[in-house]
């Protein structure tokens, strides 16, 4: 029996299929590839699975790919079928027995008094067999759990133990930062978090700040610890004693992001660049520093290098534009003989003026009259420069408007 076993496994990995499906489960974090002979499955389709566990139902992500295509070299479990309305009726009453068997379980849990916490139940596709993940901080005998189980629900029964991580990716949630927990969304194996990642970045050493909703520290702070590491390389640590030109300072903060750093003692307090802090500064220990007097004030000083100011961005009015409205030729018309007449009937009263003055002031009279000659001459001209011939349709004949005049 164990070679004709054994037989059988190596004939099921021989067996090389042309295409690679990529199926997604219920509730899981990445989809996982299948392969099948069918070059016919596409996007959105539901197909039957075997897996580990059992025969299972899931939703292709993507079409049917060629694996001579891309080179993929990897074993593969087979798609045994599109899925058909038969499986997609099972499939929609076993989350209807999931509820079931997942009442009975907690009763059972409460009735031996078990420390663990219950939460999910699933079955496989034929309910040939249920899955039951728990939560428990330590090791749980449950031999006569399986007992009573197995003689209620009449199938195959596995209870997996999970952690505080596997637990939050399963429920999902909202971080600090607003969006869906980085395990649920895209994550799909658990990176090894510690301390020391937020001592590169110093950050503060405050567990329930760095704490995600697992209570475990949280996995976004891997992802700079390289930078970090690098950009911090070759400094001294934080609240060290350096010598810097002669006198001993401690060195109080440290901001990698505008490359700058705080050293301070009793009399002054002098902010660097972290170049100056790697090449010239001095590590010293066991300096006893003096303390300061109280009422002193310290003098600061700013060494760092002062970055040239961006410039501005532009600045968008949302508000909308005037449109200048022009009147009508008519009334420019009417103010331009308007005006016209004011001229003359001004320079009529400037001559009479004249004429009553010019015992008085003869030498002026032909500057005045000049004067007056080019006053009444501006209007004309403005008068020439308006006309426009104009055609005017008059029972079929054409006239213009100087013949008319």
């Amino acid at each position: 029996m164990s070679e004709t076993y054994n037989r059988e496994n190596e004939s099921e990995e021989q067996i090389v299929y042309p295409y690679s499906v990529p199926v997604r489960f219920k509730d899981a974090a990445k989809p996982y590839s299948f392969g099948t002979f069918d070059s016919t499955i596409r996007k959105g389709e539901w197909v039957v699975v075997e897996t580990a566990q059992g025969l299972e139902m899931g939703e292709a992500e993507a079409d049917a790919v060629e694996i001579a295509k891309y080179n993929l070299r990897m074993p593969q479990k087979p798609i045994v079928r599109v899925a058909t309305t038969t499986d997609m009726r099972n499939y929609e009453e076993n989350s209807s027995y999931e509820d079931t068997a997942f009442a009975i379980c907690n009763e059972e849990i409460a009735a031996l008094g078990l420390e663990m916490n219950l939460l999910n139940a699933q079955y496989t596709l034929d309910r040939s067999k249920v899955l039951f993940i728990y939560l428990a901080d330590q090791r749980v005998d449950f031999r006569e759990l399986l007992k009573k189980l197995g003689a209620r629900l009449h199938c195959r029964i596995e209870l997996r133990q999970i952690g505080e991580r596997d637990k939050a990716k399963m429920v999902g949630g909202i971080g600090m930062c607003g969006m869906e927990c980085c395990c649920r969304r895209f994550k799909s194996r658990f990176d090894i978090i510690s301390i020391n990642m937020a001592k590169n970045q110093l950050l503060a050493l405050n567990t329930e700040k760095l704490s995600g909703m697992c209570g475990k520290l949280m996995c976004c702070l891997k992802y700079e610890d390289d930078d970090y590491k690098e950009m911090t390389s070759g400094l001294p640590k934080m609240g060290s004693q350096v010598e810097y030109e002669g006198n001993i300072y401690r060195i109080t903060n440290m901001n990698v992001m505008n490359e700058e750093a705080k050293l301070e003692n009793h009399e002054q307090v002098i902010f660097i660049t972290l170049n100056d802090l790697r090449e010239k500064a001095i590590p010293r220990k066991g300096v006893v520093m003096q303390k300061r007097n109280d009422g002193e004030k310290k003098e600061v000083i700013h060494r760092t290098v002062q970055r040239t100011s961006e410039p501005a961005a532009p600045r968008v009015s949302m508000e909308l534009p005037s449109v200048n409205v022009k009147p009508e030729r008519k009334e420019n018309n009417r103010n331009q003989q308007s005006r016209g007449r004011n001229n003359n009937n001004h320079s009529s009263h400037s001559n009479s003026s004249n004429n009553s003055n010019s015992g008085q002031n003869k030498p002026n009279n032909n500057s005045r009259r000049r004067h007056n000659d080019s006053r009444r001459e501006k209007p004309n001209q403005e008068k020439k420069t308006e006309t426009r011939n104009v055609t005017v349709r008059t029972f079929g004949k054409k006239k213009t408007q100087e013949n008319q005049g």
